[in-house]
């Protein structure tokens, strides 16, 4: 069975790093869940008059106003079969800050009409987004959003969201920078450090509900 990432990279998934292949391979037979840990060495973008219009996102766990240096960091990644039946990976973002602790969430799956990623953004996953991925020459994965929709039903002019992610060998820890850029606004968010991954066991009841932890 081929992951989400896989299907949409066709052969060029075989040019990825091969640690970028096991967590990018995962799939729902494999009853694993992939938990990182780590810190963002800096969190940064948006005017701070702009941040505190943040907060109805914020709690949708799409993007949030709060900002800083050496952010601790997890992620949770769980690969299942969704309502629909569709192979799905949940990225389940924790960010700690000093008062509060802020999410980016997404729920991913493979569109078959569209032949594409198709990336479920927050708790609610109202807001939609396709997926264009890229194999880079040192073995690590590109994806930058495209065709924003808000329930399916109505296209949104809204931000642009790009992830780079390789695998630093030395550190042995993935590397990630993930850019969210609005058209008129600019850089809404932008963050980037090295995440320490493994691999655990894992069962149906550990799936939180629609993938994503409220």
């Amino acid at each position: 069975m081929q992951s989400i990432y896989h299907r949409a990279l066709g052969e060029e998934f075989h040019n990825l790093h091969p640690e970028m292949q096991k967590k990018y391979g995962l799939t729902s037979k494999q009853n694993l869940m992939i938990l990182g840990q780590g810190k963002m060495t800096e969190i940064r973008g948006t005017h701070p008059l702009v941040r505190p219009f943040l907060t109805f996102l914020a709690k949708d766990n799409i993007v949030f106003a709060e900002r800083g240096k050496d952010v601790p960091f997890t992620l949770e990644n769980y690969a299942y079969e969704d309502e629909k039946g569709r192979e799905t990976v949940s990225w389940i973002r924790r960010f700690f800050f000093p008062f509060a602790i802020r999410g980016f969430d997404a729920a991913m799956h493979y569109d078959e009409e569209k032949q594409a990623v198709v990336d479920d953004l927050g708790k609610s996953g109202s807001l939609k987004t396709e997926l264009k991925l890229h194999v880079t020459p040192e073995g690590g994965l590109f994806m930058e959003s495209e065709d924003m929709s808000w329930q399916e039903k109505w296209n949104v002019s809204g931000p642009t969201t790009s992830v780079y992610e390789h695998y630093d060998e030395q550190e042995e820890a993935y590397r990630v920078h993930v850019h969210v850029e609005h058209p008129v606004l600019g850089t809404m968010l932008m963050y980037e450090g090295a995440v320490h991954t493994e691999f655990l066991p894992m069962t149906y009841n550990n799936i939180p509900a629609r993938g994503i932890l409220e």
